[in-house]
């Protein structure tokens, strides 16, 4: 049996030397403050080595400064043991309390030289334990390690050594130095320290549920199914959000890839459509050249024609001015002379020889009337004879007059007829030149009309824009068959990719079951030597107590004897034989001896086992080691084959992804085709329309324009004709009005004639009457005389104003032949000059359009050609700048291919353009969708999607493999490994919880042991009960993992060969195993420092203490009992019944042994309390250290010290009474 036999103070706590057993029962007494508590404290410290957990106030010294305070400071405790004693030295080291063994029984002698002084040298010390034939260990400076050694949780390969020191074997000791200490400090009852100390009494193996491993695993799943779930779940739409994401990231990523293409293409068409401009461009220049000398041609020809035309017509206007300034002239002067009544000044002036002649025949009269006659009636005769040679000559005079009228009327006729035909003449002459012209117009615009309608029927005929056209019906054919040509292409990289999928699956297949074969082997081995392990391992653990143990200690030489036919698991390593020693002799066996000497047999002690057993673990270390090599090496392998076939597929999924992308493109090209070929078939169709339209305007114009010009023609000819006819109607007029002229001057001069003729009878009837007058004897008659007077006065002022206006009617006449006469030839001139201006006009308008048009059609050419030439200038200008923006032409993006293309380098450059810029856009938006697929799930998704994604080349890798994530439907692979996961958790869990909660049974067992124990040994009245209780758990933990124990007995052929996600009858099973799961993932969450369940997790205990009419009822925490005393007793019994409950489980593997109480203040429980309570504890093998200021119940205790103090304050302990 092992216990704390002795302690000894050397230089401790005031205590300048005391031994104290411990062998038995200790009482220590003496008055307040002399130290009892303190040697309490020091035997407490060897049970839980926790400085802080020994009662010691806050306000007093630590541990280590009272009682180790000078360098010769020891606490030594002796243990005793079956085959002798050991000690155990307390010193200070590094300023801390330090431990050290000593395998032998204390001895003064050590530390107290003869002069009684303690050395504080220890290497003096360890030399005087060597001399006396014992070892020191190392020193052991850790609290826990000192504990492990002394309640024989020294599995571990630095305490191997310390083993032999273990008061008793057990790693899960923990409760009963708290135990101890709970009695020591009188601590409050907790169901909870109960109950575990209960559960450690039971096993030293508690099964745990590492909830470590499930926070994984469920943390995992969860992962997992919550990832898969986003693949599955539908919105209210019946829209899957996580595949529409996945398909936008997809399409973005092929879009992404054609818009690349696109852009190549385009640098290739820039490169190909550069070469072409370039040799384009000298051509167009030289081109320009030709047509800018043909415009400057055309220009010359205007000006010659312009300069004619001026010349020409200058000329006409110049004589227009001349006509229209006489013209001016004749109405000016017809107003002046019309002013001055010139008609009636030429009449008057013509009479003036009538006159002459009538003023000569009035002075003869007069002359002869005035003179004096002999002979009257010859003087009469003479005068009439006078008058009628007068008449005469008058009548001459008048047939001269009127003879030269006819004679210059005949003049004037004739000058008028040729007047008449040279005008008449003209005039033909200028229309028929009109007439040519019109006919030369006619003739043009027939002809104009006619190329007209050749234009209309070429443009009938003609596609204007056949070009373009037949370019869009080509890459309609071209399409089409790139159309089909890809189709094919894709649906054999899709077999090309199947059938690298299928042979990288085949080969993988083979590397896997190559290596599972090797796995398996070793595996069966690591089996096979687990078994061996298990059965090694149960033998040692055993080893202590059993059969083979004792007869070590028992009986020498048993090897040769029993142990040669004694079976090692149910004989030699057996626990319950309860052996004894027979007095049959050695050689007995049940009374039958046999000679055993030809019997073989090799027996293992304990040390050969554990050799054995640290071999057999190294050998499954080993295969360990093999199996997760093996692993690595399959891994690394498969991830090869994965690798190499994983290059040829991506490259042969980019191009089919590239090739589906033209695909999808094919379509819309087509239809843009289409559209532009209907574009351009409906410009053609515009463009005839128009054309015909403008055509038939033309032809229109040009046919009105000759109708015009037949109008014109028949026109001209009828003004010709009615010119013609004017001409001559204004000479039969102007004949005419000469004639009447003539005649009415013949007229008055015939009147004139008369009127002479009457006067003349007037004037001879006068004569005749003078005469008879003067015959008859009468005078002269003075009036007559008078009369002729005043008569011939008149005339002489008629002949006087005559001669006045003769030059005034010589200007007239003057006027009259150059101007008024010449008026009718001026206004034909007029018009003339106004016909010539206006053919001259027109034939210049004729010449000058043909010109002009000849020059707009070659300044049309050089304008459509300057704009081609600028353009492709522009081009190149553009093109410059373009391949200078490293933005838009970073080095890398050279190529020297070409790709035949009819579109100009501008266009090119700005579709580039817009492509890049779409592609930069689109690349963002394209990061967007992902980082918004991204948002969806973790960085530890199920899916190793990365979350970190950087440069553009991650988007696309992470694009690429989606696309193959969603291409080859892997989310049924995660689906199918996700449910196994999800079965083998349940199961597991299943599992765990039942070995877990195996223990119920026995748990309910030692509590119904602990409650009969109370009621058998119930020694105190006043307490009447004390009862323990188990209850069902109130762990949420507990009670889910209970749960899904009892889902998965119920559900167990119900799960494991279905998908969790799968839509058929077992639904509900699934939801409720995922419900489930989650809720267990959630549970954890709420308890992140949480790493394990473990057996008092499965039940809550309770107590009640019914101490007189005191009833605590079912509780699970007590502070306090009753009164003072009461309540020590009560905590003292709990706790000692928990330590004896620890005990009787150990000692039977280990052996019995003893361990202490320490109840300070004893005093205040009755005497027949403490000796109930002696009689308590020492009936469980428990000893009790009991202090109180007197001694009570003196023979209930082996050793009873009185405590004092000297008079230098230093702690005495003297033994008053030692019993037997």
């Amino acid at each position: 049996m092992r216990y704390l036999n002795k302690i000894i103070f050397l230089n401790s706590a005031h205590v300048p030397y005391a031994e104290v057993k411990l062998d038995g029962n200790v009482h220590f007494i003496g008055t307040q403050g002399v130290g009892k508590s303190t040697l309490l404290r020091a035997v407490l410290f060897f049970y839980n080595a926790d400085k802080l957990r020994l009662g010691i106030p806050k306000e007093k010294k630590n541990f280590d400064s009272f009682y180790l305070p000078f360098a010769n400071s020891y606490i030594v405790y002796e243990v005793m043991r079956e085959n002798g004693a050991y000690t155990i030295v307390v010193t200070k080291s590094m300023g801390r309390a330090a431990f050290r063994f000593i395998d032998a029984p204390y001895s003064k002698e050590w530390f107290v030289d003869g002069k009684n002084e303690v050395s504080a040298d220890w290497s003096v010390i360890r030399t005087r334990v060597s001399e006396s034939g014992a070892n020191v260990s190392s020193l052991v400076t850790g609290y826990d390690m000192f504990r492990d050694i002394i309640f024989g949780n020294n599995r571990k390969p630095d305490l191997l050594q310390f083993r032999k020191y273990a008061i008793v074997e057990s790693s899960r000791y923990q409760n009963i130095p708290r135990t101890i200490q709970n009695v020591f400090l009188n601590s409050k009852l907790d169901a909870d320290f109960i109950k575990d100390t209960i559960i450690q009494s039971m096993d030293d193996n508690e099964f745990v549920v590492d909830l470590s491993y499930y926070r994984n695993q469920i943390e995992t799943f969860e992962q997992e199914y919550s990832d898969v779930m986003l693949w599955i779940k539908q919105d209210k739409n019946g829209v899957v959000p996580v595949r529409k994401q996945a398909d936008i990231v997809i399409k973005g990523y092929r879009m992404l890839l054609f818009a690349e293409k696109q852009i190549k293409n385009g640098r290739q068409q820039l490169n190909y459509s550069e070469r072409v401009a370039r040799l384009k461009f000298p051509e167009l220049e030289e081109l320009l050249l030709q047509l800018k000398e043909e415009a400057e041609r055309f220009t010359r020809l205007l000006g010659e024609e312009k300069y004619k035309f001026d010349s020409e017509r200058d000329k006409l206007v110049k004589l227009s001015g001349i006509v229209e300034s006489d013209l001016k002239k004749i109405r000016e002067k017809r107003k002046y002379y019309e002013q001055e009544h010139i008609d009636e000044v030429i009449s008057r002036v013509n009479r003036e020889p009538a006159l002459k002649y009538e003023l000569e025949s009035l002075n003869k009269v007069y002359n002869e009337l005035t003179s004096t006659y002999r002979d009257v009636i010859s003087k009469y005769s003479l005068m009439e004879q006078g008058i009628d040679a007068d008449l005469a000559r008058f009548e001459n005079e008048i047939n001269k007059r009127v003879l030269c009228l006819k004679d210059e009327l005949g003049k004037r006729i004739s000058e008028l007829t040729k007047k008449s035909n040279s005008q008449t003449e003209e005039i033909r002459s200028v229309y028929e030149e009109k007439l040519k012209t019109l006919a030369d117009s006619k003739e043009q615009l027939l002809e104009e009309i006619s190329n007209l309608k050749q234009q209309k029927t070429r443009v009938e005929c003609t596609v204007h824009f056949k070009e373009e056209i037949g370019d869009c019906e080509e890459r309609l054919r071209n399409i089409s068959s790139e159309e089909k040509d890809t189709a094919v292409k894709v649906d054999r990289l899709k077999l090309e990719c199947d059938r690298l999928r299928q042979k990288s699956d085949a080969e993988t297949m083979v590397v896997e079951k190559e290596y599972d074969a090797k796995i398996d082997e070793i595996l069966r081995c690591r089996k096979q030597v687990d078994t061996e392990i298990e059965s090694l391992n149960v033998l040692i653990n055993n080893s202590k107590g059993s059969f083979c143990e004792w007869l070590d200690k028992n009986r020498s030489g048993w090897q040769e004897s029993i142990g040669k036919i004694a079976d090692e698991k149910l004989i030699l390593y057996n626990q319950n034989l309860s052996p004894e020693l027979s007095t049959d002799g050695e050689s007995s066996f049940y009374g039958v001896k046999i000679n055993l000497a030809e019997v073989q047999r090799e027996l293992r002690s304990p040390e050969q086992l554990k050799a054995e057993f640290k071999a057999k673990s190294s050998e499954r270390d080993e295969y360990t080691r093999k199996i997760s090599l093996l692993n690595e090496e399959k891994t690394k392998r498969t991830e090869e084959i994965k690798n190499k076939y994983r290059k040829q597929i991506s490259a042969i999924s980019g191009e089919r992804h590239l090739l589906e992308i033209q695909l999808q493109q094919y379509p819309l090209q087509i239809k843009n085709i289409k559209a532009e070929q209907a574009s351009w078939e409906r410009k053609e169709s515009e463009w005839k329309r128009n054309r015909i339209e403008e055509i038939e305007t033309f032809i229109g114009g040009k046919e009105k324009e000759r109708q015009k010009c037949c109008n014109n023609e028949e026109l001209l000819k009828q003004e010709r004709e009615k010119r013609i006819l004017q001409i001559s109607d204004e000479q039969r007029k102007a004949e005419k009005k000469e004639r009447s002229a003539v005649d009415v001057e013949i007229q008055a001069v015939h009147k004139e004639l008369s009127d002479r003729r009457m006067d003349m009878d007037n004037r001879k009837k006068e004569l005749h009457k003078l005469q008879n007058e003067e015959l008859n004897g009468k005078g002269a008659d003075t009036s007559v005389i008078n009369s002729y007077k005043s008569k011939i006065d008149t005339i002489k002022s008629e002949l006087d104003y005559i001669s006045q206006k003769q030059s005034f009617v010589w200007n007239y006449e003057k006027d009259k032949r150059e101007l008024f006469d010449r008026e009718p030839e001026l206004r034909d001139n007029k018009k003339n000059n106004e016909m010539h201006l206006d053919e001259l006009e027109e034939k210049y308008a004729l010449r000058k359009n043909k010109l002009t048009g000849q020059y707009e059609t070659v300044k049309n050419s050089i304008k459509e050609k300057t704009a081609e030439r600028d353009a492709i200038k522009n081009d190149f200008s553009v093109l410059e700048n373009f391949r200078k923006d490293e933005g838009f032409c970073p080095p890398e993006s050279y190529t020297p291919e070409e790709l035949p293309t009819n579109k100009p380098c501008g266009k090119i450059v700005e579709e580039l353009k817009s492509l890049i810029v779409s592609l930069g856009k689109d690349t963002e938006n394209f990061k967007k969708s992902i980082n918004l697929f991204n948002s969806n799930f973790t960085a530890r998704n199920t899916f190793s999607f990365p979350q970190s994604l950087s440069c553009d080349s991650d988007y696309m890798d992470f694009a690429s493999n989606l696309c193959e994530f969603v291409e080859n439907n892997k989310i049924i692979e995660y689906q199918n490994r996700i449910s196994e996961r999800y079965v083998n958790i349940i199961r597991r869990i299943s599992k765990e919880t039942g070995e877990l909660t195996q223990s119920e049974s026995l748990i309910n067992k030692t509590i119904k042991d602990i409650n009969d124990d109370f009621v058998k040994r119930n020694f105190a009245g006043v307490i009447r009960s004390i009862e323990l209780r188990p209850l069902p758990s109130n762990d949420k933990l507990m009670q889910l993992l209970i749960e899904i124990k009892n889902f998965n007995d119920e559900n167990t052929f119900n799960m494991g060969g279905m998908d969790l996600f799968s839509q058929d009858s077992r639904e509900n099973v699934n939801l409720r195993a995922v419900k489930y799961l989650n809720a267990f993932s959630k549970l954890l969450k709420d308890e992140p420092s949480r790493k394990s369940l473990v057996v008092s997790d499965t039940f809550n205990l309770q107590f009640r203490i019914i101490e007189n009419d005191n009833d605590t009822g079912w509780v699970e925490k007590i502070a306090n009992v009753g009164s003072d005393g009461t309540d020590i007793l009560v905590k003292a019994m709990v706790n000692i019944m928990l330590i004896n409950v620890f005990k009787e489980k150990v000692s039977r593997k280990f052996g019995d042994f003893k361990v202490h109480c320490m109840m300070d203040e004893i005093g205040k429980l009755h005497p027949n309390n403490v000796k109930g309570i002696l009689e308590f504890a020492n009936c469980r093998n428990i000893l009790l250290i009991n202090s109180s200021p007197t001694t009570y119940n003196v023979e209930d205790y082996k050793y009873t010290y009185l405590l004092s103090k000297d008079a230098k304050s230093n702690t005495r302990v003297v033994s008053l009474l030692t019993r037997k």
